[in-house]
């Protein structure tokens, strides 16, 4: 031990301050983690290990020089303490959604979250960051050291990259790592929203003065877990009371969010897919139509649909600080206020967009606990056969609660002229085949959801609509359908509508079958 300390002292000063802030700033992100016996203590342990690694390379890499050290070392330590004191207390994480709140947000506001209990924690991580250059400066590197040092390197560099790769950023979106992703992700953003894209429907008019358009872009449910479609649990009275139309055979190509919402969202088709990249979204026939367009998000918005949510004239992002990820609740009825707040303004005209959380993983913190109707529900975050059962009743806790969230915003247009569009940008696996959650292409994954509602006031001034939608209602749907039926349907008239794609047409599926 002694030669150790002798040959190596500076590696084993490495090590020691590894553990020490690996503890105190690591810790944190698994405060709030389902645990339910002895399996997933070692998973987390493993997972805080191979994080572990990360701060070993980065604590290397900064101390490679003792001068850079000092100055890197407390500007390390006062971003990651000020992380890690809010993600034990709140689970927060540091996404590039929270980095545009902060830009935008009142100083006033920022400084009421200035407590007395995160200035002592800064302090004492400073005071440690002080003994730790203290310390360093009393080392010098050795030949051997740095070749060790070196070699410690890699393994912990390439353990850590590896492990980050084959489950996707599991520890990048974890502090303090998330704090380089997000920035890398925030400008990525900003560049996307600059990017010129050619803006359809520049020529679209309508000559009706008054309509909400609610559309509602539910999250990861299968159409088939739906009472309606033959479910044999009921999991959406409300809508099904409500009369909603709903559309059983709809198809969706993709089977992850940042493929298939694109895709809803402009005009592109399977065979052309220039529009995802070099064209706007459906956004764009309204604002030239005088609508007032709102995105009213419950998931952070990401680079690849960034630029649609900025077409609209007004975007709320509900709880920005806590990702899509994590084990706090995050639900959907927090949108029915802001909801509400648009309704009142009294606009004639309104395109309402609204990013459901819906049946995302994981699922538990997707509905309040009055909602656990199906039990047992999920205790760990396990996804295998022997918790398939229990995976499934947390989901269908989670389409009811959608559905009651859908129940109380129908109610606040249902004396109105409105129409609503619910779709799923796709469906869940629950080990059918082998697989599981979503972005397997496989056939539960391909059968989202979804509906539509129209007002007595809507059917009674265009009953032709209810008609050809109700001819259309089990036909075969791709989801690109989206783009073309909401135009329709909000009566906006441009160039860019294709009728053979739109729902209230009597057009529809017709010029593909004439070609078939």
């Amino acid at each position: 031990m002694n030669n150790l300390k002798k040959h190596y002292s500076l590696i084993l000063f490495f090590i020691v301050i590894t553990i020490v802030y690996s503890f105190l700033i690591l810790t944190s992100n698994y405060r709030h983690f389902p645990t339910n016996g002895v399996f997933d203590w070692i998973q987390i342990a493993a997972h805080w290990l191979i994080s572990a690694q990360g701060m070993f390379c980065l604590i290397v890499a900064m101390g490679v020089n003792k001068y850079i050290f000092a100055i890197l070392l407390p500007l390390f330590t006062f971003i990651s303490s000020i992380t890690a004191h809010f993600t034990w207390q709140f689970d927060v994480s540091i996404n590039s959604a929270l980095i545009e709140s902060l830009l935008h947000t009142h100083k006033g506001e920022i400084m009421s979250y200035i407590s007395i209990q995160l200035v002592l924690f800064v302090v004492f991580f400073l005071i440690i960051s002080a003994l730790t250059i203290y310390f360093r400066f009393k080392f010098k590197w050795s030949k051997k050291q740095a070749i060790v040092a070196v070699i410690l390197f890699l393994i912990c560099f390439f353990s850590f990259k590896l492990v980050n790769k084959l489950r996707y950023n599991t520890v990048m979106d974890r502090a303090p790592y998330s704090i380089y992703l997000a920035t890398k992700h925030y400008l990525s953003e900003r560049k996307e929203i600059k990017k010129d894209r050619v803006m359809l429907g520049n020529d679209a008019n309508t000559k009706n003065d008054s309509l909400i358009t609610v559309f509602v872009i539910g999250e990861a449910l299968r159409a088939d877990h739906v009472q309606i479609n033959g479910y044999h649990r009921v999991t959406m009275p409300y809508m099904e009371e409500r009369g909603a139309v709903f559309l059983p055979n709809i198809f969706s190509p993709y089977t992850h969010t940042v493929q298939s919402l694109p895709y809803i969202l402009t005009r592109a088709t399977e065979d052309t897919l220039y529009s995802i990249n070099n064209e706007s979204s459906f956004i764009n026939a309204f604002n030239s139509s005088s609508f007032y367009s709102v995105w009213l998000g419950n998931q952070n918005p990401i680079r690849h649909f960034r630029f649609f949510v900025n077409e609209c004239d007004t975007v709320f992002i509900n709880k920005p600080q806590i990702s899509d990820r994590s084990n706090v609740k995050k639900v959907d009825s927090d949108l029915i206020e802001p909801f509400q707040h648009i309704i009142k303004k009294g606009k004639p005209k309104n395109l309402i967009n609204l990013h459901f959380i819906g049946n995302h993983w994981w699922y538990n913190s997707n509905y309040p606990d009055s909602f656990a109707v199906f039990t047992p529900i999920l205790d760990n975050k396990i996804v295998s056969p022997s918790n398939r059962d229990k995976m499934i009743n947390s989901y269908d806790n989670a389409t009811l609660f959608s559905d009651f969230v859908l129940e109380q915003l129908i109610s606040k247009i249902e004396d109105k002229k409105a129409l609503l569009i619910f779709l799923s940008d796709h469906g869940q696996s629950f080990g059918e085949n082998g697989k599981w959650l979503h972005a397997n292409n496989a056939p539960a994954e391909q059968n989202p959801a979804g509906f539509i509602w129209m007002s007595e006031r809507y059917k009674a001034d265009h009953p032709e609509k209810l008609e050809a939608l109700l001819s259309n209602q089990y036909s075969s749907i791709n989801t690109s359908f989206l783009f073309h039926t909401i135009i329709d349907g909000s009566l906006i008239e441009t160039d860019v509508i294709d009728f053979s794609q739109s729902l209230f047409s009597t057009n529809f599926q017709q010029e593909m079958e004439n070609n078939d």
